[in-house]
Parts: C-alpha cells; sequence; structure tokens
C-alpha cells in the first residue's frame, strides 16, 4: 500500500477516534473464539470505522524471513473461495465504504469507514479471509514485484529511506526491531509461497485479533 495514502487514512483514523473518545465510554467483548472486540460509540454521524488488529508484525519475523507480515498484507487483498482476487475492494466500494491496510512493528491492521447499515458486511467478509484466503503461485509472483518495486521506490532510491533503514539497523542489532518491516531485498526475493502459508496460518486466527468499531452503533447490537 502506498505509505502517503495510509499515513493519511491511519491520522485520520487517529483523530476521529480521539474526538470520539471523549464523548462515553468504551466498551469491551471476549468472544467464545477468543476474538477481542471493542467499541466506541459516536453518534454524530451515520457513519462507522471497523478495524481488525492482528497481533503480529515485523518483530516476529525470523532471519531470513522478514518482510512476511508485510506481504501478507498485500496478500489478503487476492481473494477467497467465495470472493475472487479484487473482490473485497470491489463490493466496499459499491457500499461506499474506503478501505485499506498497514503493517507495523508489533501489528498488522485491516481497517473499512462505512455507512452504519453496512458495518455487517464488513464483519461477513473480515471473517471469510481470516480463515479461508487462497494463497497461489500466480499471485504470490505478481504481488512479489509489487513489493520489491516498492521497496526501490522507498529505500533504494532514495537516500534518506537508506539512511534510516541504517540507522535502525544499527541501533537495534540485538533485537528484531534492526529488521524493515518491508523485508531486506534478500529476503522478498527468496521466501516462498510455503513460508506465506504457514505465517498466515500461524497468526491468522481469532483468538489473535481485536476487532475495533467506532461511530454510530449501538454496543450490544455490535455484539449481536
Amino acid at each position: 500500500m502506498l505509505y502517503k495514502s495510509l499515513r493519511l487514512s491511519v491520522l485520520g483514523l487517529l483523530c476521529y477516534s480521539s474526538a470520539s473518545l471523549m464523548a462515553g465510554e468504551v466498551h469491551e467483548f471476549t468472544l467464545d473464539n477468543g476474538l477481542h472486540l471493542i467499541v466506541k460509540e459516536d453518534h454524530r454521524a451515520p457513519v462507522v470505522v471497523s478495524q481488525v488488529w492482528y497481533k503480529v508484525g515485523a518483530s516476529y519475523e525470523q532471519e531470513g524471513k522478514t518482510g512476511l507480515s508485510h506481504m501478507l498484507e498485500h496478500m489478503m487483498f487476492k481473494g477467497t473461495e467465495k470472493y475472487p482476487a479484487g473482490e473485497f475492494s470491489r463490493i466496499m466500494a459499491v457500499n461506499g465504504a474506503r478501505e485499506n491496510a498497514f503493517t507495523g512493528t508489533d501489528f498488522t491492521t485491516y481497517f473499512q469507514t462505512l455507512e452504519k447499515s453496512r458495518l455487517s458486511l464488513s464483519f461477513e467478509m473480515e471473517a471469510d479471509r481470516m480463515r479461508h484466503l487462497v494463497l497461489t503461485e500466480e499471485e504470490f509472483a505478481k504481488e512479489r514485484e509489487v513489493v520489491t518495486e516498492e521497496r526501490r521506490m522507498r529505500v533504494e532510491d532514495r537516500p534518506i529511506g537508506q539512511t534510516r533503514e541504517h540507522f535502525k539497523a544499527t541501533a537495534y542489532q540485538t533485537s528484531p526491531y534492526q529488521n524493515p518491516i518491508i523485508g531486506w531485498m534478500s529476503d522478498l526475493k527468496n521466501y516462498t509461497l510455503a513460508d506465506l502459508q504457514a505465517w498466515y496460518q500461524r497468526w491468522y486466527a481469532p483468538n489473535n485479533a481485536i476487532v475495533v468499531v467506532v461511530g454510530d452503533v449501538e454496543p450490544q447490537a455490535v455484539l449481536a
């Protein structure tokens, strides 16, 4: 995903959420499957923001496998048996939603901003790709090219990008925080689809996810 777009989207979400937190109580639930749900009411407009936060990011990755979390973020838009590649974004757009995703050192997040009556659609489609993502060699090869080009643009072709990356690698020599979120180029070119599938199976599950809902909703209705 484009860095500037993500930065602006995240800033907007943070501002939206920060303003709403001042308005009332935050409600938290844990479902039987282990999923943690956080709901915050904000009835100023008939809009809702829905986010799924997975507790996995670049700091979880091992030497030689850096960038898996970010690559999987890209591949999460490549379809399931129920919704083929491109359908997630198409359906969200048809329903007036804005959606995107971003990867950090300790998390990977997917989000949508929707009209409140469309919240159930977000839940349905996120649940589907949480457990039924279809990963193919063809789509993986395409997305590997996308991500390696993204790295060239953000790091290899930008002195400031290289400086930041080398500084971080030096500052955190004995920590996984030394690795770039996008991954080292050598790793991007060498890990396999099987590595990605194993990463997905290990970390993408309800008991490793937090769903955050902020907007014109009733907590008990969201829970239902």
